[in-house]
């Protein structure tokens, strides 16, 4: 087992991902091997998350995406439309449910990639122990795991465990990215702005009434 003074540990470098903008308000700038668990219940706007987060990642490396759950599935490649993936063409690989086996032997290979997306943790049954073996095995990598939710916990124990292995752990809900991140940031992410905003810009013919209730309306008590 290594060992190491304080002295050496305080000036120990880190190889960090320098992100930028929302990316790193809301996770700071993590290290280049981040874990990150992904969690949340279905409609809220897990796979768009991630999508967007693999397109971000995919600036900085290559990005293996591991999909069991929608598959090679319309729904999936709608969501590479939205957005823009072709911008990231031959930066990232998609899998249609490939085993921890398969994955493993891919992820062995010269210059395989170095962030690796599994999506989901639940239709793929991966357990603890696998993601464990496959985090010592490749510790210069970054994983990002997809969960069911239940409540505001991943689902299972196997879930709830991963997360307590992850550096960066997300819950998703009405299309915001709650985060707690050891890098920092933990701004909530705004996974698809122009639906929210749209969604809070009332009809023409409403905002004269809109206008005049607000001033009518009785001012409440927010307790901090």
């Amino acid at each position: 087992m290594a060992t190491t003074g304080i002295n050496d540990f305080l000036n120990k470098k880190y190889k960090e991902l320098d992100f930028t903008g929302e990316w790193l308000a809301s996770f700071g700038k993590p290290e280049k091997n981040f874990k990150c668990c992904v969690a949340g219940a279905s409609g809220n706007g897990k796979t768009e998350f991630v999508i967007k987060l693999t397109k971000y990642l995919a600036s900085f490396t290559k990005v293996y995406y591991n999909s069991h759950e929608q598959k090679f599935s319309k729904s999936l490649r709608d969501a590479l439309h939205r957005n823009n993936m072709r911008e990231v063409n031959g930066k990232v690989v998609f899998a249609d449910g490939e085993s921890v086996h398969e994955m493993d032997e891919r992820l062995g290979k010269r210059n395989s990639p170095g962030a690796i997306v599994i999506d989901s943790r639940d239709y793929m049954k991966l357990t603890i122990d696998q993601f464990t073996y496959l985090i010592d095995k490749y510790p210069h990598k970054c994983f990002i795991v997809i969960c069911w939710a239940s409540g505001s916990k991943p689902k299972g124990s196997h879930a709830e465990a991963i997360e307590y292995c992850c550096d960066v752990k997300i819950l998703v809900k009405d299309f915001k990215a709650l985060m707690r991140s050891r890098f920092g940031g933990n701004k909530p992410f705004d996974i698809w702005p122009e639906r929210n905003n749209k969604a809070k810009t009332p009809a023409k013919g409403e905002q004269s009434e809109l206008f005049s209730a607000t001033l009518n309306a009785e001012i409440p008590t927010i307790n901090v």
